[in-house]
């Protein structure tokens, strides 16, 4: 998972380093290339030519992922990717998005001001950095400085990561069987 989201951040840097906010990183929008590196798919709610400041109103999401500054209609700028790639991750050790309920209202509480539960199996890196990503003010977010990425791409969690192969896509990645076609049933139905 570690890797997985050592690509995701090398992407969004480039989209960021690019004047490109993605605003709508989920699971849906994540697929893997044959040789199993990361690829961002469905750029429709993209936003291009955006600088640092919360210059950007749009009310965009997925439900589960919407951003405490999107539900209060306050602007958002690149950290709201950061936001979006700390709930990815969370979802992705836990099984769920951090605030969610099934009840809209209940979850738009929950992201507003509700507690975020990590479950103590959650290394201590990984918690560290998921608190920092899900900081509900966007301007003390990780990576919501003048630096974007760098200070995420620092945090302990990474240590020992090379980012310049991340970036050339020159890490291992975990092999996932991926039949090449998708056996047809040939009956008649």
């Amino acid at each position: 998972m570690r890797l997985y989201i050592a690509e995701i951040i090398e992407a969004i840097e480039f989209l960021h380093k690019n004047k490109i906010i993605f605003r709508d990183l989920k699971p849906e929008n994540i697929v893997l290339s044959q040789t199993g590196h990361v690829k961002l798919t469905d750029f429709g709610l993209s936003k291009e030519n955006v600088g640092s400041f919360m210059e950007n109103k749009s009310f965009v999401g997925s439900i589960a992922y919407l951003a405490p500054e999107i539900l209060k209609k306050q602007g958002h700028s690149k950290s709201i990717d950061w936001y979006l790639t700390g709930v990815l991750m969370y979802e992705l050790i836990v099984g769920i998005p951090p605030y969610y309920d099934n009840n809209r209202k209940t979850l738009f509480d929950n992201i507003l001001t509700g507690p975020l539960r990590i479950p103590h199996t959650m290394s201590l890196e990984a918690r560290d950095l998921v608190l920092n990503l899900l900081n509900r003010n966007p301007k003390k977010r990780l990576g919501a400085g003048p630096d974007d990425a760098e200070p995420i791409k620092a945090h302990k969690f990474f240590e020992g990561i090379n980012w310049d192969d991340v970036a050339k896509l020159k890490l291992q990645m975990p092999h996932i069987h991926v039949p090449k076609e998708i056996p047809q049933n040939n009956k008649a139905e």
